[in-house]
């Protein structure tokens, strides 16, 4: 039996920051499990935003929450190019949500004015605005607007980045901070014992911690199932697509397009109920290509050379799940997307939360018992 202080289940984005804030806080000895199932690698099909707009439009906490995180992105991206030496590739450029129609750009609008007064209950900020179809042309020049966009919602303050360096990054940092990393390890059951510890028994020899944190994404069912414990997630398939390489001329990511910085064009905006199948489907595929299209004609000029599927973990009102287990104090659960997004908060306020030195009052609304009514 090997003893650990902290055990992280799950080595994905989500995981992974926690666990970096973990050894930032000096945790002790903390060992992170990734099973790298190959339907389950979220973390590698990410569209890769930092964006909080516009989050939580109906979920006045997690607005406030993801405006907090994006808030703590320059720094936090900094700091951790600097303790792993990656570059993650980080654009604080802004980013948009085009409209097409009139009704889509008020709606847009309207959105705005309900988020900023959310955000300031708790004085934040809620730097968004809507740009006529001249303005968003005018800050775009390398690119033609398709004739029925209208405008668009923007914020200087978000962007984009590459999620596998920072993947990569992350992990890195954890391990040159004292942390471990186990690839390719299945955990097969959580033991709870009387002394308040746990028991982790994987394939690789059994475990025992002080603080057991479980963020396996939709392997986090099975294992908590025999707490009794029900997680309330469900799969949901997004689909990408990406061209070939051509000059840079989008500095700043739309929801639905954005350009890399080594020049290729990604698009990915679908939503689809597949159960946990990865694969990629004609139907998705040209309906994402028809709407970049319908945005940025031109780009129906380019070759389109990859495309993949990845799972996504969702919630039923589209908030993050952190729950310390009932009756089980030292067992911390943490699901959900927009992983990247959330890095921040998580390698922050998750990691504080769960060394019970600062909680967040955003914390306990997020509960996995909300869900039980």
């Amino acid at each position: 039996m090997k003893k650990v202080d902290i055990i992280v289940i799950g080595g994905g984005l989500s995981g992974a920051s926690i666990a970096l804030g973990l050894v930032r806080e000096g945790a002790g000895k903390v060992v992170m499990f990734d099973e790298q199932l190959p339907t389950q690698r979220l973390s590698r099909g990410n569209f890769g935003l930092t964006w909080f707009m516009p989050k939580g439009a109906n979920s006045p906490v997690y607005a406030r929450w993801s405006r907090m995180a994006t808030m703590l992105w320059p720094e936090f991206a900094a700091k951790l190019e600097e303790e792993s030496g990656y570059d993650i590739e980080l654009e604080w450029n802004g980013g948009a949500m085009h409209a097409i129609g009139d009704e889509q750009f008020q709606a847009y609008a309207d959105s705005i004015d309900t988020l900023t007064k959310t955000c300031s209950e708790e004085g934040l900020d809620y730097p968004v605005r809507m740009l006529d179809r001249e303005e968003f042309a005018s800050m775009i020049p390398g690119m033609k607007l398709g004739d029925d966009v209208t405008g668009a919602m923007y914020s200087a303050e978000q962007g984009h980045v590459n999620p596998l360096p920072l993947l990569g990054a992350l992990r890195c940092a954890f391990q040159k901070k004292g942390g471990e990393y186990f690839g390719g390890l299945s955990v097969s059951k959580i033991v709870p014992n009387d002394d308040g510890t746990v028991t982790v028994l994987t394939s690789q020899g059994d475990y025992q911690c002080d603080k057991l944190v479980v963020a396996a994404g939709h392997g986090s069912t099975r294992l908590l199932a025999d707490l009794g414990e029900k997680l309330h997630i469900y799969p949901q398939r997004g689909q990408l697509i990406v061209t070939e390489r051509v000059k840079k001329v989008l500095h700043f990511p739309i929801l639905a397009v954005r350009q890399t910085m080594d020049g290729t064009f990604m698009i990915g905006l679908s939503t689809e109920d597949s159960a946990y199948d990865p694969k990629v489907t004609v139907e998705a595929m040209k309906s994402q290509a028809s709407g970049a299209i319908k945005l940025f004609p031109e780009l129906a000029n380019l070759n389109w050379v990859r495309g993949w599927g990845a799972i996504r973990v969702m919630t039923k009102d589209g908030s993050p799940i952190y729950e310390r287990l009932p009756g089980h104090k030292n067992i911390y659960v943490i699901a959900g997307h927009s992983a990247v997004t959330l890095a921040p908060v998580k390698e922050k306020h998750i990691a504080s939360w769960i060394l019970e030195k600062d909680e967040a009052p955003q914390i306990s609304h997020f509960s996995n018992g909300r869900f039980n009514v």
